[in-house]
């Protein structure tokens, strides 16, 4: 990374992941710090929080589906979780794959497997 200055640094400390990286075309710097340099942090700043994201949702979004599915059985909102070719779906147990109202979950890998087929033992057993 370039030396920055005290001043460059408390401005590339402001910078948010939703910080603005659209700027006009003749522009080099802003308030002393290279175009190019606050559009590559600003990204990483996005990657590293989408990352946290994805690693908390699993959990919390299974818990909404199972609540919501225990709260809807007997029902036509009942739906249980299906397995597709590259991900999980949150489907009618009657229509499978044809449901269309179904819903892309999470992607298909041994651990979002694992949740699947527990979440849908808890609501065989209830």
């Amino acid at each position: 990374m370039i030396n920055l200055t005290k001043k460059q640094i408390e401005e590339v400390k402001k910078l948010q992941s939703c910080s603005n990286t659209s700027f006009h075309g003749n522009r080099k710097k802003i308030n002393g710090v290279p175009v190019k340099l606050i559009k590559e942090i600003v990204e990483k700043k996005r990657q590293r929080e989408k990352g946290r994201a994805t690693t908390i949702s699993i959990e919390s979004r299974v818990k909404k589906l199972l609540a919501w599915s225990l709260e809807c059985k007997g029902t036509n909102y009942y739906k249980i979780l299906i397995e597709g070719n590259t991900g999980i779906y949150y489907a009618s147990p009657v229509y499978l794959h044809a449901d269309y109202n179904k819903k892309r979950v999470f992607d298909k890998n041994e651990k979002t497997l694992k949740l699947m087929n527990l979440f849908n033992k808890i609501l065989s057993k209830k």
